[in-house]
């Protein structure tokens, strides 16, 4: 679990330097003005919920969970945009884009994690 962790942190740290650069290369013209506030909700999101997936211990209920798990964070997720997108219409595009691909790289890491405790856990 200390892994997942660590992984979590090294790809939050990465894609806040290559949002830096982006914005020093003048790609785009400045961060998204939820851009921390993002992250941070996505990064415990994605943790918490890592955590008590990660801890439940009967495998025959696991892909119930998991599936409840993802309609509670597409409901959590969804009232978190619609609130970034009634406080800053402006830039509402950039700061739904930048929780997008966020999600995908946390979502796809959780998931690398979960597959690999499952599939060890089906080969004892």
């Amino acid at each position: 679990m200390i892994r997942f962790f660590l992984s979590l942190s090294l790809v939050a740290a990465l894609l806040v330097i290559v949002a830096w650069i982006v914005v020093e290369k003048q790609w785009i013209e400045a961060l998204p003005s939820f851009f921390f506030e993002s992250l941070i909700f996505l990064l415990f999101g994605t943790g918490i919920l890592f955590v008590y997936l990660y801890k439940f211990d009967k495998p025959d209920y696991f892909v119930q969970l998991y599936l409840l798990s993802m309609a509670l964070k597409l409901i959590a997720y969804g009232a978190y945009n619609f609130f970034v997108i009634v406080e800053d219409e402006k830039g509402a595009t950039l700061n739904v884009s930048w929780f997008m691909l966020v999600y995908f790289f946390f979502s796809a890491l959780e998931i690398a994690f979960l597959y690999q405790k499952i599939t060890n856990r089906s080969g004892k």
